[in-house]
């Protein structure tokens, strides 16, 4: 009679630490994305819209760099990118890597006010003005993550 308690709370420890190392992964992975501004090469020519189109997909609490799609995208100075929120959970888009000094100095959706992403259909926008690569993630969920490369 023992036996099935023994079994059942050894499998719920086995439970957590396959999450646990999930989300480690997904720590590792969103450290990966690279510098903040670095360059960018001046042969790729990209179409001039008003506004590029981004989608936080569904499901993207568990991805990493498919979380948003498309990743990377490329884009020319003073163009505008445009986040949508597909998924049914809250999160961000947020400039810089998780535990870099100038994460969200450039650009972030936040966590509260008109440019949160806190439910399915809300969207951030932000106009790059400079070239370079632009590496981002969710503050909420730091294994998503992606790039804007500016040309």
């Amino acid at each position: 009679m023992k036996i099935i308690p023994l079994t059942f709370m050894v499998v719920l420890t086995l439970a957590a630490v396959l999450v646990s190392l999930q989300v480690h992964f997904q720590y590792v992975n969103a450290q990966k994305v690279g510098d903040m501004i670095s360059p960018v090469p001046r042969n790729v020519t990209i179409p001039n819209t008003d506004k590029t189109l981004v989608s936080i997909v569904p499901g993207a609490t568990f991805l990493t760099d498919t979380a948003y799609n498309p990743n990377p995208i490329m884009v020319n100075v003073g163009q505008t990118v445009l986040w949508t929120n597909d998924d049914f959970s809250f999160h961000t888009v947020t400039s810089g890597g998780l535990g870099n000094a100038d994460a969200s100095q450039i650009f972030d959706s936040g966590l509260a006010g008109p440019t949160a992403l806190s439910s399915t259909g809300k969207s951030y926008e932000y106009k790059f003005e400079i070239a370079g690569e632009y590496p981002y993630y969710c503050i909420l969920h730091p294994g998503m993550v992606g790039k804007v490369i500016v040309i």
